[in-house]
């Protein structure tokens, strides 16, 4: 299109500079103006065949794409017809077959001859074969109506898949005794419950149902007897009895025993388990140390007892002076459960157990719960004078502290302080808690007393307060012995 442009800008040149006249001027415009019209069709029909190529390239793309598909399927077709054509040809090989008849009664057959080969065993006991449980691995098929089973030589290569399992038993039925094997039934009429089932047993027959009735005669005593006496029965057959009603029972002893025993014995004695409580002891888990009725003792038909069975011991762990975190792992390791978490201003670090609510190497049960106190982690702490007691200054300003605080809260309750120096923290917390006065701040010190104890407390005992003033208590810690020589105390600011 550009050619042409500059062919027409041309023939204007020349037509205006009167080189060429106006019939061949207008003769020359009409042919590229054909020209034109037929290059611009020419291109529309090139953009055709462009898109149609296009298509038939993506098509191509497509059909190769698939063919390759095809391919594919085409081999692993081609693999599973091998496999199928392999199981066929192990499927078709000759094997025997058996009908039903045919199996149970060659196992049968065994039955029997194993019996007879055990029978000429000698020995002092003797031996029978009662039970044979047969479990095949066989291809079922049918044919005529009934079923064939083909078994698998022994040198076969079979898929357990293409096998069905055959599961049945065989159970020999013994022959009944004949009545040259019978025995006489013995008399039990007026034996107790307990001496006739002695004499059942001695007899070779088992006690059966036992009945119940109101009678004038002796709990327990046998009234009725079926068989009767002097009746042939079958060794080892039950003999029923009707019996004169029990109205009391005597206690057995269950101290000692297993729980499961213990439940055995006392249903046979006629009592009720009303429930079981657990103790902690050295003993093994399950037995029992007390019953709730005493040994012994006569009680009536279906009372209730309670036992108390031994459960494991388990040791409270030393906690204090843990993170927080890891006295709950150390509780839960030991079979204890966190109990209450309560905080409480401390010097030191933050998060770590200052007191703890079971004493370290208490033995209880499972799952019992420790609660624990944890510090705070206060840093305004400052030094005071060498380790002693709190300081005669310090307890005077606790006085005034007192007296002021009484004067401005008069009417409320006082107690007086009692002395917790010496005492274990925990004692200490639960001897102020008893009588309703609040532990304020406790303060860790180095000293030579046994970690946890009690060696200052401010107001001192004996000094009467109102309950809204705390005691403020300093506990020994353990430190190094450079430290103990150093001889400072560390307190929290009130």
């Amino acid at each position: 299109m550009k050619n042409l442009s500059d062919i027409r800008s041309s023939l204007e040149a020349f037509r205006k500079a009167g080189t060429i006249d106006s019939a061949s001027y207008a003769n020359i415009v009409d042919k590229l103006n054909n020209t034109e019209i037929k290059f611009q069709s020419i291109q529309k029909e090139a953009l055709v065949y462009k898109e149609n190529f296009d298509k038939l390239l993506a098509e191509k793309l497509v059909l190769e794409r698939e063919k390759n598909s095809l391919a594919t399927q085409v081999t692993t077709l081609s693999s599973e017809k091998a496999e199928l054509e392999s199981r066929i040809s192990i499927l078709l090989k000759n094997r025997p077959v058996l009908s039903s008849s045919n199996l149970v009664s060659s196992f049968a057959s065994s039955f029997v001859e194993m019996d007879k080969g055990l029978k000429k065993v000698q020995s002092g006991s003797k031996y029978l074969v009662s039970n044979m449980n047969v479990t095949l691995k066989t291809n079922i098929a049918l044919e005529g109506g009934e079923l064939r089973f083909q078994l698998p030589k022994a040198d076969d290569i079979i898929s357990p898949e293409n096998l069905s399992t055959i599961e049945f038993s065989l159970k020999a039925s013994p022959e009944k005794p004949g009545i040259d094997s019978y025995v006489e039934v013995p008399y039990l009429v007026g034996l107790s419950n307990e001496e006739a089932e002695s004499k059942l047993l001695e007899s070779g027959f088992k006690i059966g149902d036992v009945i119940e009735i109101e009678s004038s005669k002796p709990q327990g005593m046998v009234l009725a007897q079926l068989p009767s006496e002097g009746s042939l029965a079958e060794p080892g057959a039950d003999v029923d009895l009707t019996v004169s009603r029990f109205l009391s029972v005597r206690v057995p002893n269950l101290v000692g025993l297993g729980l499961e025993a213990a439940k055995v014995l006392l249903e046979k004695s006629r009592l009720q388990l009303e429930g079981v409580k657990e103790q902690p002891s050295d003993k093994d888990p399950g037995i029992v140390l007390t019953q709730s009725l005493s040994s012994g003792s006569e009680v009536e038909v279906d009372s209730e007892i309670v036992l108390t069975v031994s459960a494991k011991v388990y040791e409270v762990p030393n906690l204090l002076g843990l993170e927080l975190e890891s006295a709950k792992k150390v509780i839960e390791k030991s079979g204890l459960q966190t109990g209450r978490l309560k905080k409480q201003l401390s010097s030191g670090k933050s998060g770590v157990v200052l007191t703890q609510s079971l004493k370290p190497g208490l033995e209880v049960e499972a799952n019992a719960k420790v609660d624990l106190i944890v510090s705070t982690g206060e840093k305004n702490v400052v030094l005071e004078k060498p380790l002693r007691t709190i300081p005669e200054t310090e307890t005077k300003v606790s006085r005034e502290t007192s007296a002021s605080t009484s004067a401005e809260t008069s009417g409320q309750d006082y107690k007086s302080v009692p002395g917790v120096i010496g005492m274990p923290l925990e004692k200490a917390y639960s001897l102020l808690g008893a009588q309703g006065i609040k532990v304020g701040t406790i303060s860790e010190v180095a000293s030579t007393a046994t970690a946890g104890t009690v060696t200052g407390q401010s107001p001192e005992a004996g000094s009467t307060v109102n309950l809204s003033v705390p005691v403020n208590l300093v506990v020994s810690k353990q430190a190094p012995e450079a430290q103990l020589r150093s001889n400072t105390l560390s307190r929290i600011k009130l």
